[in-house]
């Protein structure tokens, strides 16, 4: 190794990048699907799911007639989720004979908190009384919630995060005792979480957490009505496995007393044949939402990683090859002298295993890096999120055992036939064989066809994110800041409200640099996810419209957002409360229902809640929601915030730069309206937009940073093999060329021989990643897995890399001195 340093530290350095990726990729899929909340034996927890098949669209039949929640698709097409009617929470608790505890709790989202006279916006879960002692959780300080604390008329108490009590108090015990306000309405904490608890959903770490019943006091007659509605959806819940008790004996046990009590909920024959069955999963490590959304682009992202190190292995195997040919002579001699092959062999394979210890070594530094890279990419910017990995026992473990892998495919090879070479030949020339070069050509092939896999699939995912980025979105990308203000949460209340709000939207306008600034119920990217100002039935006439979106805006908020006004007029300072209720709507809305007629002065009427707006202006077209919507244009209907006094407003500022420069002036005016409002979910409103393809932009970056890689590596290697090739047939390029053979002949010999082995890769590898490519589907966009575009692009980058690889070897040879050539000879 040390005598021939260019060669260890080229292998060691490709080592270092291919277990770096994998050991990077499996930390953190080790973090989802592996690691196990951080409680007492958590084996025994059982997470509580249902499963039903979906309703038809409009037709109302479900026993589900409201929820607040998530669900996800089944793998048998039916709809699956963890949200259940608190009745059926007292149902399944009640007499449980295979449940020591059984707990229920719900993400009550971001809440106002405020601490000594400074306001968060903090994560908040409400959760039974049983939920601590179910998971056998003890507190850093402090106590924990008990059955006590959780009943209606209880004194409300709260118990905050490790990390929180730290922010805010310096340390856990200084918080004890400590009042606080939760949306305006005063708690006591009672105690602090330990500091590796993060709840039961990895993808939600809460800042507190409060009874189930307080959300009585904090959403008042809204929640009442939950618990009481055994058709409303909204609570989640785990429970703890008696001894002795497996899952399956539970689920026989409840899944006919939910069926029993769910069969009471439905009215209807529609509602009955589809009735919700209960399913039980196992609960170690916690909620699944974190795994559904990344374990399969985590599974592709680590094909990727392992094909990356196949391909370090076969260049290095290669090296090894060609070391071993100018090393002939030197085995040649230690096996004349009467050392045994199995020796040999020893020898080689140590210096491989120890090629591969330093290279795993290394590789631990760039996984390092790799795992904040990943989260970065992933994380997309998100202050809350809270996927994080490290580099544990278990991935150092891996990381070890893939080192020593390495080792053994890369050098066994080699090793064997350094260990049986024809002694006497090989004493007399050193040259090497044909084998060897038929087993070198082998692995040269096998780089190009699964780098050409990996670029095919590079193309894809960029060809994907170039889609995306080309959709038409009908209002401005660039120059737009964003944020979110709650005044509710602060004990602002209507009529004041909507002042407030107004207020600000002036003061904000006028900073220097902002050319114009609105508010909006939510912004348009998340208009779909947020629920508009209105989702009730609205009619034109006796026709009902179906499909329309409803946005509460601000005054100027088309003009700020660059979004053309067709007809008529935007919505202005002229739109109070007390002023005639009016419309903007769409393009698409007028044409669909109002035809070739002038819809402006014409009404429509939002029939629950009795109210009849006037058409005051038509609009462009826009795509709200995010960008993989299947409609192009929905339809969209604004209506004045001023008369809808939305809870929480995301205003939108218009700047001549950087937007993200006039954060600390945005913070600065709310402060100073109200010091116990914070400003929430800042973000420039390209970044949201990207938000919504963070998947597609990671895979992009990822794959094509994977491509490039294992095209340098191919090239590597196709340019050892043919130096390596024109080293040994020296003495018969310079024959040839002493017989009349010209430079540029000699140069096409050697190329031809490159083409030759891309050749035959693309050959192989063209017929798998069309095969292999329908794994991806899921993962593009108006891009067909087997698109002859990128198919044609793949295989010209590829050839292309493997000319200007080869090349150089081919050009050399073309300077071979025929005399020198012979006399070596």
């Amino acid at each position: 190794m040390t005598a021939n340093k260019a060669f260890s530290a080229l292998a060691v350095l490709l080592l270092a990048l291919g277990i770096g990726a994998n050991t990077a990729i499996y930390s953190l899929m080790e973090s989802i699907l592996l690691r196990s909340l951080p409680v007492a034996d958590p084996e025994s927890l059982v997470v509580l799911n249902w499963h039903s098949r979906p309703p038809q669209k409009d037709s109302g039949q479900w026993v589900v007639h409201g929820l607040q929640g998530l669900f996800w698709p089944g793998t048998t097409g039916n709809l699956v989720s963890g949200i259940f009617p608190y009745p059926a929470f007292e149902t399944l608790r009640e007499e449980n004979p295979v449940f020591s505890t059984l707990f229920g709790y719900f993400n009550g989202h971001n809440c106002n908190l405020a601490i000594r006279g400074q306001a968060m916006s903090a994560g908040t879960e409400y959760v039974t009384g049983e939920y601590f002692r179910g998971l056998a959780v003890s507190p850093a300080a402090g106590r924990l919630i008990d059955s006590e604390d959780d009943r209606a008329g209880a004194a409300p108490v709260a118990v905050i995060s490790f990390a929180t009590s730290q922010n805010r108090f310096g340390e856990p015990a200084n918080a004890i005792g400590q009042p606080i306000l939760v949306d305006n309405i005063p708690f006591t904490v009672i105690g602090v979480a330990p500091p590796e608890f993060f709840g039961v959903d990895p993808a939600e770490a809460p800042d507190l957490y409060l009874p189930l019943h307080t959300n009585l006091l904090v959403d008042g007659a809204r929640a009442a009505r939950m618990y009481s509605d055994g058709n409303f959806y909204w609570i989640e819940m785990m429970g703890r496995l008696r001894p002795g008790v497996s899952i399956a004996q539970a689920q026989a046990v409840l899944a006919p007393r939910f069926h029993q009590w769910v069969a009471t909920t439905a009215t209807t024959d529609g509602e009955r044949a589809k009735l919700p069955a209960l399913i039980l999963n196992p609960g170690a490590a916690g909620l699944g939402s974190l795994r559904r959304k990344y374990s399969k682009p985590l599974y592709v992202l680590l094909m990727m990683a392992a094909l990356i190190l196949a391909i370090t292995c076969a260049n290095i195997a290669n090296l090894l090859l060609a070391r071993a040919a100018a090393r002939r002579r030197e085995m040649a001699v230690r096996l004349s002298l009467g050392a045994g092959r199995f020796r040999v062999v020893r020898q080689l394979l140590t210096e491989s295993l120890m090629l591969a210890s330093l290279g795993g070594t290394l590789g631990v530094l760039f996984a390092i890096w790799g795992v904040r890279s990943l989260t970065f990419l992933l994380s997309n910017g998100r202050e809350n999120f809270t996927l994080h990995a490290e580099l544990n026992w278990n991935v150092l473990g891996v990381t070890a055992a893939l080192s020593v892998v390495c080792g053994l495919l890369f050098g066994l090879a080699p090793a064997i036939q350094s260990a049986r070479p024809d002694v006497m030949p090989a004493l007399k020339n050193g040259r090497g064989d044909g084998p060897r070069r038929r087993a070198q050509h082998v692995l040269v092939v096998a780089q190009i066809a699964i780098s050409f896999l990996i670029l095919f699939a590079a193309g894809l995912f960029v060809r994907t994110l170039d889609k995306l980025h080309s959709i038409p979105l009908g209002y401005a990308r660039e120059h737009i800041l964003l944020f979110t203000v709650d005044a509710r949460q602060a004990g602002h209340r209507d009529p004041e409200i909507t002042t407030f709000y107004e207020n600000l939207r002036k003061r904000f306008e006028a900073i220097p640099g902002v050319s114009g600034a609105t508010l909006s119920g939510s912004s348009i990217i998340s208009a779909g996810m947020a629920g508009g100002a209105y989702r009730g039935t609205m009619k034109i006439g006796a026709v009902t419209i179906h499909g329309a979106g409803v946005m509460a805006t601000g005054p100027g908020f088309l003009t700020t957002m660059q979004i053309p006004i067709l007809a008529g007029r935007e919505i202005d300072d002229r739109d109070q409360p007390d002023s005639t209720p009016v419309a903007v709507i769409s393009e698409r809305l007028a044409r669909t229902y109002f035809g070739n007629e002038n819809p402006l002065g014409r009404r429509i009427t939002f029939v629950d809640d009795k109210r009849d707006l006037e058409i005051a202006g038509v609009s462009a077209n826009l795509r709200y929601g995010g960008l993989k919507n299947e409609e192009e244009s929905a339809m969209t209907v604004f209506v004045a915030a001023s008369q809808f006094s939305p809870d929480r407003v995301t205003y939108a500022l218009r700047t001549a730069g950087d937007p993200l420069g006039y954060v600390r002036s945005v913070h600065e005016i709310v402060r100073e309206a109200d010091s116990h409002i914070p400003v929430t979910n800042v973000v420039t409103q390209a970044a949201e937009i990207d938000r919504t393809i963070s998947r597609e932009v990671t895979f992009a970056k990822l794959s094509t940073g994977f491509a490039v890689l294992a095209l340098l590596i191919a090239c590597v290697g196709l340019y050892g093999t043919m130096s390596y090739s024109v080293a040994r047939r020296v003495g018969e390029i310079g024959i040839r060329m002493a017989l009349g053979a010209q430079r540029g002949a000699v140069e096409w010999m050697v190329l031809r021989r490159v083409l030759l082995l891309a050749a035959v890769g693309l050959a192989i590898s063209v017929p798998a990643a069309l095969s292999v490519s329908r794994l991806v589907k899921s993962f593009l966009f108006e891009t067909q897995p087997n698109d002859p575009g990128t198919l044609a692009l793949a295989g010209v980058v590829l050839l292309s890399a493997a000319i200007l690889a080869g090349y150089a070897p081919a050009r050399r040879a073309s300077r071979i001195d025929p005399l020198a050539a012979l006399r070596h000879e």
